[in-house]
């Protein structure tokens, strides 16, 4: 018996379907990701897995049992399927300790010196011991999240359900989270995993579902998937997720926040510390002055990052589509900075386009 069973499960808000007619079995000891684009309807069917969300129609159920929130025996269900969110909710009045081992006590009635016990062992396993008296205020988002996996392990599920489990932590803070995550997937913990993430989907997966056109599009191991997908939709997924882009725009230029979401992409890959500091670089040297150069018609820029999926070589496309003249050159961009971003950078090379002004590639 499937520890979890789809059975023709249909998803629709009114405003539109999220997903039709789904049919999934998970296997006792599988680590299933789950990918897709956004909307698609990956944390809504984590959720109808779990209760938390009544499907249009289908079923679902676990070993044997129907899960819906309308069961009677839905909390004893969910005391056996451990959830974990995107932005932790540990209750914030309790330090890490008292969020761990409130759930044992209350629900499996565990006496306090056991619940106290274990939650200890637990801390010490997610790398956390000696901050069982720290407040939720005190811990990083990283922290945050291991505790959040230690009291869900504290309630000893047969399953636990990830949703995004690392989306919301700073990039420093997204391989420690997935190392805990991925321990769990190797001592044959029952996972489903929601996951932008792919180089996490395929260190960690027995299997990865792709989601698309309403439903599952495409499913198997993560090197068919992944490294050999069969389906249009899915190649053309995992072209854009190795792709971050945004337009950086004079008006409501946030050059800190294009840095750090440039950063938290390029942490999904294999990356080195210097190719760190040439987005720094790119971000103060180049692009910030250059919005601001002396010429002042330059409103927007299109940045574009591509990732390697095998190695490190990873490149930056910028459009400066309303450049009269090389930006590589003064007035845009002073000598210093040039010669800075030449000493990071392995090509800079610009080009003009009739269509897009110019353009620059930076190979990092």
């Amino acid at each position: 018996m499937s520890v979890i069973s789809v059975k023709d499960l249909s998803m629709d808000y009114g405003s539109g379907i999220i997903f039709k007619d789904v049919n999934l079995d998970i296997e006792k000891g599988e680590s299933v990701f789950l990918i897709g684009n956004s909307g698609c309807g990956k944390s809504t069917l984590l959720r109808c897995m779990n209760g938390l969300a009544k499907p249009t129609s289908g079923e679902v159920y676990f070993s044997g049992q129907r899960v819906s929130p309308d069961n009677d025996d839905i909390d004893s269900i969910r005391c056996h399927m451990g959830m974990v969110y995107q932005h932790f909710n540990l209750f914030s009045h309790l330090n890490v300790l008292e969020n761990i081992v409130l759930a044992p006590m209350m629900v499996l009635k565990r006496s306090k010196a056991e619940a106290i016990s274990e939650a200890k062992k637990l801390l010490e396993r997610v790398a956390m011991s000696g901050r069982e008296n720290a407040m939720p205020s005190e811990l990083s988002g990283g922290q945050k999240q291991r505790i959040a996996i230690a009291r869900t392990l504290a309630m000893h599920p047969d399953v636990i359900l990830f949703d995004e489990p690392t989306s919301a932590l700073d990039p420093t803070m997204v391989e420690e989270v997935e190392n805990v995550i991925s321990s769990l997937c190797e001592e044959g913990m029952t996972c489903v995993i929601v996951t932008h993430d792919m180089s996490f989907a395929r260190k960690s997966a027995s299997r990865v579902i792709f989601m698309a056109e309403n439903g599952i599009y495409e499913q198997g191991t993560p090197a068919a998937v992944l490294d050999n997908p069969k389906k249009l939709l899915t190649r053309r997924f995992l072209y854009h997720s190795r792709m971050f882009e945004a337009l950086l725009d004079k008006e409501n230029m946030d050059i800190l926040t294009l840095n750090s979401q440039m950063k938290k992409f390029l942490s999904k890959f294999k990356y080195t510390q210097t190719q760190y500091e040439v987005i720094s670089s790119i971000c103060d040297e180049f692009l910030y002055p250059i919005m601001y150069n002396k010429k002042n018609d330059i409103d927007t820029i299109g940045v574009r990052l591509m990732c390697s999926e095998s190695s490190t070589a990873h490149t930056i496309l910028l459009s400066v589509p309303q450049a009269k003249s090389d930006p590589l050159e003064w007035p845009y961009t002073d000598p210093i900075s040039l010669k800075l971003l030449d000493h990071y950078t392995n090509v800079i090379l610009s080009k003009e386009s009739n269509d897009t002004g110019y353009e620059i590639y930076i190979q990092m």
